[in-house]
This record gives C-alpha cells, structure tokens and sequence, in this order.
C-alpha cells in the first residue's frame, strides 16, 4: 500500500513532464519512464542479490531498498493511467467554482471526488497494489519475506497443492478486491488523452529526480553490472554454451503467448462492438480474462495447475497449452492497454493517403511509420514481457521444454559468476536478434 501510495505521488510529478510541448522532451520523458518498467526483473533481482545478501543482518534496510526498487519499477504504471485518465475539471474551472460559492475545502474534495476527479488515482493505486503485491522474482533473490515467497518456496518443497490453494486464499481475495475496485472506478467514463499544464518548476524538477534514480537504480546499474561479468565470462560461455534448448523453449512460449494475447485483446475488441450476442459473449470473455490476468502470475497459475489435474485435462499437464494460456491471460490487461494507446495515437486520415498514392519504397516506408510500427513495437513489448516470465514458467512448464529464465533463476541462488552473467547476456540477446532480424526485412514482409 506504501508503494502505491509513493507511486501515485510520483506519477503526479511525472505527468507535468508529459505535457511538455517540446516533443524532444516528450520523448526523453517515456524513455526514462518506461525503461524501469521493462526491464526484467530477474536482471534486477540477480545484480542486486549479492548487495542484499550483505545486508541479510539487517533485514529492514534491506526491504526498504527492495520497497525503494518497487516504487521505482511501478511508478510508470500510476504515470501511464494517470496520463490517460486526466480530471473531468480543470484548475480553471474549480477557481471558478470557488469564486461563486463559498464552500469549505472539506466542501471542495467532496465536490470533485462526486465529479469523478479521484478516478485517475484510485486506478493508478489499485494497479500498482496488485502489481507490488504479487511481485515474486526479486523479493526471492534479494532474500525479502514476502507471501508470495514463501509461498512458492512451500510449494516448490512438496507442498501440497490442495494446501497451496488453501494458503492462498487470503492473497486472493485482498487481490479481487483490488481489481474490484480498478473495475468500477475505470468502468464509468471513457479514457481520454490528458492535456495538462507543465506545472510548476519545483514539480518538473522532482520529475526529473524520479526518472533519473528509477532509470540509474532498476536499469543502468543492473546492466552495467551484468555487462561486466560477461567480458570475464564470454570465453567460458563459446566453449560450453549450455542454454540453447531454453532459450529456444522460451522464444516458442513467448511467441504463443503474445500472439494469444494480441489476437484475444483485438479479435474479442472488434466481436465487442459487432451484434448484441457477440458483444455480450466477447465483454465477458475480456473481462473474465482480465480479472483473471490481474491476479497476478502466481495465484494464477496454481489455479491452473489445479485445473488441469482434473480427470477430463490432465492430459494438458504435459503439453505447453496450460503455460501458454496462463501466459497469454497474464499478458492480455498489457494487451488491451497498448490496443487502446494505438488507437489514440492513430493517424487515420494520413494513414488513408498513402492508400491514394503511387506504390513505392517510399510509400511503404510511410506505411509502415504510420500504421504497422506501432503494432510491431506493441507485440515486442507482449513477447519481451513473455519471454522473461519466471513464474509461470516455473510452475506449468512441461518436462523436457524448461525456460531460460527458470535456469538461470536457479543458478542465480549459487551467486554471482561470470559465466552465469555471459549466459544471462546471452539470453538478452536472443530476442533482441530476432527483433533486428525482423525490423531488418520489414520491407518483404511489412503491408505494402
């Protein structure tokens, strides 16, 4: 709750940033902004693990660095909502109300909270409260106790699962009520571009703060570290490499999840808004998806293991549909997010003029600046997101088909080597390959 809390505040500060006229700043803005949030964070657990194993005598230094971490790492969510979710009633108009009515200041926050100006916040704080709640892959490397920890710990040692489920109950309910919460304060009014004054310069200025440590803290120094270990380990890493079956594993489960996710966040959307039959059944297949991705990984997936040992799907148990179909549930809130950004952010019109002129390499460059790049760069986000999944890999993963992250997550317990930091690099580098690959030789397979 703390994290949420520091969040939205954060998120306040950052916003002002994103109303810059500058576009230059703008763009500096959401690389900052983002670049924590898409950072894996086994690269963060795994550069930071020895740095918190030092502190394991003091474990309230420790949870606040971890807390700290969290906080910086979600904030771009609260950011994004709050962009996207601006006040129904601007400072102008409520100077106005002041000046023709003589109401309290206890009478003003009751005035905007009926008006809807709290929805933005509320959001913001529920998400990140789902998202700071279930986080699981760093509290386990940095030695934080956390529920989720303990128990995937519990379960990983044998526990049974009908216990497992038992024991997350409690978990689970605090996290319906959150997503409760999201639905009905998101449900009533339409998302909106925000457009917002810059704010005051002291507020530009903590902006700024915010964005530099959350970029030097959950990215840079991380990276910097892992990069290290691999000029010492890069030899080791040619004579033995011992990762290809994972990451291969890994780039076929992220490519099914992703395509899953994209295709029900766009397929459901469009059967949403066809005739009333289709867009009853096509509401409540996204929203039992949603609710059921917002749960988070863990909760998640041991509701599917139970499932499918089921007499009727136990046969699933040893086929990759259970991990893609967690996968792609967990993806798809993700999914319908950049779904709507895209099409906020669609230039429709000058998009139709291309359609109007004489086909070329040029044409086709506008094309795809237009129109396919945000969709390619929306589906590297889904499959990167995918791919460095620890979770849900760990648990519904079948024998024989085991995640690079699962490996590497176990061998990060063993500590800091440079061998495991080459193998870590190099599971960087697989699907940055494939998206260069892909971003090299749009010009034979992007809409012409």
């Amino acid at each position: 709750m703390i994290v949420g809390l520091l969040a939205v505040a954060a998120a306040r500060l950052v916003t002002t940033l994103l109303a810059d006229r500058r576009q230059s700043v703008r763009r500096r803005v959401w690389i900052l902004l983002l670049a924590p949030y898409f950072t894996p964070v086994l690269l963060t657990g795994y550069a930071y693990a020895s740095f918190s194993l030092s502190l394991i005598h003091h474990p309230a230094v420790n949870t606040v660095f971890y807390s700290a971490l969290l906080w910086w790492k979600f904030t771009p969510i609260a950011a994004v909502i709050l962009h996207f979710t601006p006040s129904p009633i601007s400072a102008e108009a409520m100077h106005c109300r002041r000046l023709t009515s003589a109401s309290s200041k206890f009478g003003d926050w009751a005035f905007l909270l009926r008006a809807g100006c709290a929805r933005g916040p509320i959001a913001a704080f529920t998400v990140v409260f789902l998202c700071a709640f279930a986080e699981f892959e760093m509290a386990s490397l940095m030695v934080v106790k956390s529920w989720t920890v303990a128990l995937f710990d519990a379960h990983a040692g044998g526990l049974a699962l009908g216990e497992s489920l038992r024991r997350m109950l409690g978990p689970l309910l605090c996290e319906t009520a959150a997503i409760a919460t999201a639905f009905v304060v998101l449900g009533r009014p339409k998302i909106i571009p925000a457009r917002r004054s810059t704010g005051p310069r002291s507020h530009q200025w903590f902006g700024w703060c915010h964005l530099s440590l959350a970029f030097i803290f959950v990215l840079l120094i991380p990276a910097a570290m892992v990069l290290w270990g691999t000029l010492r380990g890069f030899g080791l890493l040619l004579e033995n490499f011992v990762l290809s079956r994972e990451i291969v594993a890994s780039l076929l489960f992220a490519a099914g999840a992703s395509t899953l996710a994209g295709l029900a966040a766009f397929g459901l959307g469009a059967a949403a808004r066809g005739r009333r039959l289709a867009a009853t059944g096509g509401k409540m297949i996204l929203l039992a998806g949603v609710f059921a991705g917002l749960l988070g990984p863990l909760v998640l997936s041991l509701a599917v293991l139970a499932a499918v040992q089921l007499p009727g799907l136990i046969w699933l148990r040893s086929t990759p549909v259970p991990l893609v179909l967690t996968l792609g549930m967990v993806l798809l809130p993700m999914a319908l997010v950049l779904k709507r950004v895209l099409e906020m952010s669609a230039h429709r019109s000058a998009f139709h003029m291309t359609t109007l002129m004489k086909k070329s390499r040029a044409v086709r460059e506008l094309t795809w600046t237009l129109s396919t790049s945000g969709q390619f760069w929306a589906l590297v986000l889904l499959f990167t997101w995918a791919y460095w999944d620890l979770t849900v890999s760990s648990i519904l993963a079948p024998i024989g088909m085991t995640p690079v992250t699962v490996r590497l997550y176990n061998l990060m317990h063993y500590g800091q080597i440079a061998a495991l930091s080459a193998m870590t690099c190099a599971a960087f580098a697989a699907p940055i390959s494939i998206f260069l690959l892909a971003l090299g030789t749009r010009r034979w397979w992007a809409p012409r």
